[in-house]
């Protein structure tokens, strides 16, 4: 598979010699503990701003909060005070056939990427009096079908609902909001469900990829959970104020064609 740099030189450079762009400000994240919730705390600390960050994984060094608990995370977003931004990146995936599905598999699905974002974001405006950025973790099977997931689907289309909703009606507090839908990001997440897909039609997981990658993918490469962070630290900076309402893809190009 051939190879391609995914952060030249010359922006590495670039990088090092501006000013972090989120200094002073204070973030809130919730899924903080690994893949694209733990890329988007350190690089919102590395841009300058104070990071609560939200978790109930086991060892997570910091606030525990279940955002499936209306109650966990009302408590949680008072005891961090006002913010600035807040990222609603908690998130769980199925991989199950349609017809295969139970009331129970989709509650667990919806309760978490849907109302889980319902509730980070009605808890985090009553702490933006002044304003802020609302930022959630959509994905590209919200904005088209795959098979196997379809309660994941149906789940990041409401968030992309709920994003493009918001950010008219909370336009006038002085409140953005936008959504960053990656596509096949390496995070533990996406490789548990390539090795469930893999188990079930029988062919190695890594011939999965090689072939989902070099047929869909015009990058020819799996993103990383930094590079999505990137997405949300442009968002939630000084260069996004007039963006509210949209869906940054960051998937190489998958839904390009």
């Amino acid at each position: 598979m051939r190879r391609i740099r995914a952060f030249p030189a010359w922006a590495a450079r670039a990088k090092l010699a501006r000013m972090p762009s989120l200094d002073g400000m204070r973030a809130l994240v919730t899924g903080a503990a690994t893949g694209i919730g733990a890329a988007t705390v350190a690089r919102f600390r590395a841009e300058g701003a104070e990071v609560i960050g939200l978790d109930t994984a086991p060892g997570h060094v910091g606030p525990i909060a279940d955002v499936t608990d209306p109650d966990q995370v009302t408590a949680a977003i008072a005891s961090a005070g006002d913010l600035d931004i807040c990222v609603a990146n908690a998130g769980v995936s199925l991989m199950e056939p349609f017809v295969d599905g139970t009331l129970d598999s989709w509650r667990r699905v919806l309760e978490v990427n849907l109302l889980g974002v319902m509730t980070t974001f009605s808890a985090a405006v009553a702490a933006m009096p002044s304003g802020g950025r609302l930022l959630a973790t959509a994905s590209t099977a919200g904005l088209r079908g795959e098979p196997l997931a379809s309660a994941y689907c149906a789940s990041k289309a409401g968030l992309i609902s709920i994003v493009r909703t918001l950010s008219i009606e909370l336009a006038p507090r002085g409140i953005n909001v936008n959504a960053v839908a990656p596509g096949q990001i390496e995070t533990a997440m996406n490789r548990r469900d390539l090795d469930l897909v893999a188990a079930r039609t029988g062919r190695p997981a890594a011939d999965l990829l090689r072939e989902q990658l070099d047929l869909e993918v015009p990058l020819r490469r799996l993103g990383t959970p930094e590079d999505v962070a990137g997405a949300f630290t442009f968002l939630a900076g000084p260069d996004a104020a007039y963006v509210t309402g949209a869906v940054l893809r960051v998937d190489g190009g998958l839904l390009s064609g």
